[in-house]
């Protein structure tokens, strides 16, 4: 059973801003939910604008690091941009690619191999580095904990700019020049950027630095921005909704052909979602690095031809596809020792298996979380090296959890809802003995909750309600879409739908005669549970529905409840 938390309603603030901004009630409550309550900041919520953004030299080291890349042009050294494998890192390699190119360099980049290098800088690609004749280094989405590995750099005579959004450790890496949000005060609407988002912010930087005032170029690499910020699950509030919300208008007209081939290749309608980057862009983006080398998906963000872009775009296609068989052969596999363990008494789940695919365990993690309600690890064991990743429930700091066993780890890294890093598997049983010992004395709350935004009559339930409701999104992180409750609906016909009877499908007459149609997509197991002599109250999300030119609202079903 689910908790249904309806978030009390604030009357006289919302009237307020329902007048000034001239948005109905609902909507009003809704940004008053958010935390937003002066109309001053509702008004640039719901209209974000790029002039909103900071200023880039907010950043510390945004300066520095800028100068140091204007040196390198003048002295002709060889740059080289060091991305991680995901689709963060891969946005933010393609940003400050094109960057240097725009302003006349002639960089490169390297992406390490996920399995034989792991994330991050690496010694043996350091050394690689150098032999190639690099003088400097420029990291994107990673390099705040690679101490060892800097400082390898810098006796072999080259220098590192880092720049990172993860958790700051206790102590900097020797870096000439450390380029982190997380540097900065944590009122700061800077701070949660993604890594796409710093290189957004650096590449800024750049510009001005160079007294380059050509904003269309900065626009061009907004599409860049957002599909890093809205992959990597960051806060989409302050700067990152201003980037998503920008980046998205860019991402529609699909100029980069990269982008226009892979959304051809993932069947994805013309008018670009949030949805169609978290189910179509990303996982793509992402099967790169988790199955073969994330190079691919490079060369298809900066591809200038549009042959070489259709081919790598079907390439992308097929590995998720590939991607996708493993993770359900895994998923089986795992599903069935969680099954056979009594996870009931426990308070995470941590689990490691030999031969797992460690492109997919953060997946199959993610879906268990889902499944169970708990914090997970899963742990593939490949060649003698143990691979982790592990994600989190609401309210609880993974990150924190692991980082209490940091010696235990090779490398690690991360934030409050996933983290992931390496370990000999000699040293899995500690590992699991130590984070059970650490939740003993933690009160968690497993059970899950839905945060209502407000309660709704099913007549209110308009295109004009749906259509305002739309300046909320785009949706996530911090951002959730809204979720509204109904009560005391009878159903009046009920069927299960889609591939095995997955998702739900309800209709109900209300109070004053008024019918819903719902649907809920993987309620499916519902059907039998519901009563058609009983009373229900619903929590749902709304949306436009288009169905053979006709347009009509969908109730998108969250959770029923009987009564």
């Amino acid at each position: 059973m689910k908790r249904w938390d309806l978030l009390p309603p604030n009357d006289e603030i919302s009237r307020t801003l329902s007048k000034e901004l001239n948005i109905s009630p609902i909507t009003a409550q809704i940004l008053i939910n958010r935390k937003i309550l002066d109309p001053k900041n509702a008004q640039e919520f719901l209209s974000p604008r790029l002039m909103n953004l900071n200023d880039p030299f907010n950043i510390p080291d945004i300066k520095k690091g800028a100068e140091r890349i204007i040196l390198a042009k003048q002295r002709g050294e060889k740059v080289v941009v060091y991305g991680d494998y995901d689709v963060d890192g891969v946005t933010g390699t393609a940003i400050l690619l094109e960057t240097l190119k725009h302003i006349g360099m002639n960089p490169s980049y390297y992406i390490p191999y996920r399995y034989g290098e792991g994330y991050s800088l690496n010694i043996g690609a350091v050394k690689k580095l150098k032999e190639e004749g690099t003088n400097l280094i420029i990291t994107v989405d990673c390099g705040i904990s690679s101490f060892l590995e800097i400082e390898e750099a810098n006796s072999l005579g080259m220098e590192v700019i880092v720049t990172d959004h993860h958790n700051i450790p206790k102590e900097l890496p020797n870096a000439y020049a450390i380029i982190n949000p997380k540097l900065i005060k944590e009122e700061n609407t800077s701070r949660n950027l993604s890594g796409a988002g710093v290189a957004f912010k650096f590449a800024w930087g750049l510009l001005r630095t160079l007294g380059n005032n050509e904003n269309g170029f900065l626009t061009s690499l907004l599409d860049l921005a957002a599909l890093g910020t809205i992959a990597d699950v960051v806060p989409l509030t302050g700067e990152n909704r201003i980037l998503a919300k920008k980046g998205l208008e860019v991402l529609k007209e699909r100029k980069r052909l990269g982008i226009a081939a892979l959304a051809l290749a993932a069947g994805l309608k013309e008018d670009l979602s949030i949805r169609d980057i978290n189910f179509g862009l990303a996982p793509r983006i992402n099967a790169a690095g988790r199955l073969e080398h994330a190079s691919l998906a490079v060369n298809l963000l900066i591809s200038k031809e549009a042959f070489e872009a259709e081919t790598l775009a079907k390439q992308l296609h097929g590995i998720n596809i590939k991607r996708q068989e493993i993770g359900e052969i895994m998923n089986k596999e795992i599903s069935l020792k969680i099954k056979e363990a009594d996870i009931a008494k426990e308070k995470i789940i941590v689990m490691s298996g030999e031969n797992w695919h460690a492109g997919v365990i953060g997946i199959i993690a993610s879906r268990i979380v889902e499944k169970y309600y708990r914090p997970v690890v899963l742990i593939s064991i490949n060649e003698g090296l143990g691979r982790g990743s592990a994600r989190s429930i609401d309210g609880f700091n993974v990150f924190n959890l692991l980082d209490s066993c940091r010696d235990l780890f090779i490398d690690f890294g991360g934030h409050a809802a996933a983290a992931g890093f390496a370990i000999e598997p000699m040293k899995i049983p500690e590992l699991q003995k130590r984070l059970a010992e650490a939740l003993l004395t933690l009160d968690i709350d497993f059970t899950p909750r839905i945060t209502i935004d407000a309660l709704l009559n099913p007549e209110q339930a308009t295109l004009g309600l749906v259509e305002e409701l739309a300046l909320l999104g785009p949706y996530g992180q911090d951002n959730p879409s809204p979720i509204f409750i109904s009560s005391d609906l009878h159903p009046i016909d009920i069927k299960s739908v889609g591939n095995d009877g997955a998702h739900l499908k309800i209709k109900f007459i209300g109070k004053n005669s008024a019918t819903v149609d719902a649907i809920g997509f993987g309620l499916g197991k519902l059907k039998d549970s519901i009563n058609l002599n009983s009373n229900c109250d619903i929590v749902y999300s709304l949306e436009r529905n288009l169905w053979n030119g006709f347009e009509s609202v969908q109730f998108n079903l969250v959770d029923v409840k009987e009564h």
